[in-house]
């Protein structure tokens, strides 16, 4: 099987993905399972008189390669229906369970120990002590030096979480709202209403559907005229996960992975989930996040306060009386348009597929020299769509990188996210492993057939997902473990991703890289500065919401069992940073689809993540957005190393200093800029 089925080759082979058949994806996961299982218990075997480097770290590096390969490689395949949607649904718990398993053996635990302790052990290099290192905390998360019912039980435990989490993204899926009647979407664009009117031909349906997802939801709430559209159609957007009760309710799902969490953080010797998870994390103990986020609170509450008197006084003055909900978007879009230099439509129309994908490309190899090269026999992809490079560093192969940045029938709403299919890695045979990485986005197709366009929206979430996946593929560690990113944790993970975020807040480079897609002109930076300077109040209403559901996090899974409801606790966290109260009909912990795993207790990584973004941007500010000189120092300090360094130890080296929150704040008005 591993000679042809298109899942099982090495990574240096790209999947055949018009090969992939739903019974080849099956075999090559029960096949890679199957693998893991067996090859682990005949190490523990094999490897009892004498653990090696290579006979047992290098050995599980390629089981575990293997496994997380197949599952996240035939991931995407999931739009083509709802046979794969249960293949993936059904197979990835299995696939958890197995690196459970794994982890919480006290026999595989005590190899690890043996060879660390061993001569050939001590003399190790620093990366391979390092994945000594991340071992033994693994195995110490995960109960393996406890006895064999308790370790049953955190297994046990954790399966459950998983089994809620997985019912509590199906309980999302909602319809939509449909629509018949034109007059009631005046004011969406057309290229808008061809969206919708598509998405309900798609669905059976006459007229327009507007879906519950975020994108479509944030879209109607900006621009629609239709006060009672608006409200009908947030009002949705809020019922998703509502329930009768039990497994229909989300409110109870997460309360009860909630109650999970923290018994399988005691089992584990923790005080609590959060203790726990933050083990994982890079920012430092709870009581370390908690003066963190409340510093930030104390700050951005006065202003919040006072942002909310603003838009209750446009809203007067453009005949809402008291604002609603669903008004506060479209209150800051009519306040824009009457001051406006620049549309969102006209920038847009700057901003075609095409160009920003060279953009993003060039800024790769200007800054890091890592280049984006499509091969003359092109790679295959899923959909006709998707985008596929070869990855090349220093005039090596170094990987390959996908792009699935534009919507298609079966592809999952809001999907804004990047996948690892293979982490760089060399085997015992000194055979080189090259990454691989999947970029998601939800960029709509165009209605006539052509050129996808971008606003800043849609712009801010690509450069985004680009981050993620810079920092895995500019990783020059040679191992499984050190070459995977998300060892850094979440807020570990976000950084990167939130400071290439940053270059699209930049009006002169905007303009550099904008080309409108009918005639290649480009826009001007003083409209652009404008635009941004709008946008940048509505971020500040995102970056408080941000740190209320991160005060809502952490204070859910620290005390999950003092009394409270879920909307007493938003309800406290909102009033601790000055954000909107909360509702009766708004129900945002019902959608928090973040928590069901590894933003757990971690939510906080956005904010965290934001705040050291803008200072590690700062140096680019000083020297130059496209120096490459900066970006070799960024890349020695805080890329090559992967997971092999404390995140902090590499943000440090390329500052110079240790991080601060200056200039976040000055961003955002909260303190004087320099």
């Amino acid at each position: 099987m591993t000679h042809d089925n298109p899942l099982l080759q090495p990574s240096e082979v790209p999947v055949d993905y018009p090969a992939v058949t739903l019974e080849n994806a099956r075999e090559a996961f029960e096949y890679a399972l199957d693998a893991h299982r067996d090859g682990i218990a005949r190490l523990i075997e094999t490897q009892r008189e004498l653990p090696t480097w290579d006979d047992l770290v290098l050995a599980i590096d390629a089981l575990d390669a293997q496994l997380l390969a197949v599952l996240i490689g035939l991931s995407p395949l999931t739009y083509r229906g709802q046979d794969w949607v249960v293949l993936f649904q059904q197979s990835y718990p299995r696939l958890l369970g197995r690196f459970d398993e794994k982890l919480a053996s006290g026999e595989l635990q005590a190899l690890y120990q043996q060879l660390a302790d061993s001569p050939s052990g001590q003399g190790l290099d620093a990366h391979e002590r390092a994945v000594l290192d991340w071992y033994r905390q693994a195995f110490a998360l995960q109960g393996a030096a406890l006895d064999a019912p308790t370790r049953e039980q955190i297994v046990d435990l954790q399966q459950q979480v998983l089994q809620r989490a997985m019912q509590f993204a199906a309980n999302l899926q909602s319809s939509g709202t449909s629509i018949t009647e034109a007059e009631r979407l005046q004011g969406l664009p057309a290229r808008v209403l061809d969206e919708l009117a598509d998405k309900a031909r798609q669905a059976g349906a006459e007229g327009w559907l507007i879906g519950t997802d975020k994108a479509t939801t944030q879209v109607v709430l900006e621009q629609a005229a239709d006060r009672d559209l608006r409200e009908a159609v947030y009002r949705r957007h809020h019922q998703r996960g509502i329930g009768a009760e039990g497994q229909t309710d989300n409110g109870q799902l997460l309360l009860q992975m909630a109650d999970l969490r923290d018994r399988r953080a005691k089992l584990l010797g923790f005080a609590d989930h959060t203790a726990l998870s933050l083990q994982s994390k890079s920012a430092g103990s709870l009581d370390a996040v908690l003066a963190f986020l409340h510093d930030l609170a104390d700050r951005m509450r006065p202003v919040m306060l006072q942002r909310r008197a603003e838009l209750q006084s446009l809203a007067d003055e453009f005949g809402l009386g008291t604002l609603q909900p669903w008004d506060r978007y479209y209150v800051q879009t009519l306040a824009h348009r009457r001051t406006a230099l620049l549309g969102m439509d006209v920038l847009r129309e700057h901003f075609p597929l095409s160009k920003v994908v060279e953009a993003l490309g060039a800024l790769a190899e200007r800054l890091f020299g890592l280049q984006l090269v499509r091969p003359d026999v092109a790679i295959p992809v899923w959909q006709d769509s998707v985008q596929a490079f070869e990855v090349w560093l220093d005039h090596a192969h170094v990987g390959y990188a996908y792009l699935d940045a534009v919507q298609y029938p079966g592809k999952q709403p809001d999907l804004v996210e990047t996948r690892y299919v293979h982490n760089r890695r060399v085997d015992a045979e000194g055979v080189f492993h090259p990454a691989v990485a999947m970029v998601f986005s939800d960029v709509p197709a165009a209605a006539d057939g052509g050129e996808p366009l971008l606003d800043h929206l849609a712009l801010r979430k690509l450069f985004h997902e680009f981050g993620h996946a810079l920092q895995h593929l500019l990783v020059r560690t040679t191992n499984h473990v050190n070459s995977n990113v998300t060892g850094l944790g979440a807020d570990g993970v976000e950084v990167v991703s939130k400071l290439i975020e940053r270059w699209t807040w930049n009006p002169a480079y905007l303009v550099s890289i904008s080309s409108h897609y009918q005639h290649g002109g480009q826009l001007q930076e003083a409209q652009v500065a404008a635009l941004l300077e709008s946008l940048r109040r509505a971020e500040f209403d995102k970056a408080v919401e941000d740190l209320s559901l991160a005060l809502f996090d952490l204070d859910l899974h620290a005390t999950p069992h003092d009394g409270r409801s879920l909307d007493e606790r938003l309800r406290q966290a909102r009033d601790r940073c000055g954000y909107w109260p909360l509702e009766d009909h708004e129900h945002p912990a019902h959608g928090f689809d973040h928590l069901l795993g590894y933003y757990d207790a971690g939510y906080y990584a956005y904010v965290w993540s934001d705040v050291h973004a803008f200072d590690l941007f700062s140096r680019f500010q000083a020297n130059g957005l496209l120096d490459r000189a900066t970006g070799q120092a960024l890349q020695a300090a805080l890329l090559d190393a992967g997971a092999a360094q404390p995140l902090r130890a590499g943000m440090r080296a390329f500052l110079g200093r240790e991080a601060n929150a200056e200039a976040f704040m000055a961003w955002h008005g909260l303190i004087p800029a320099a």
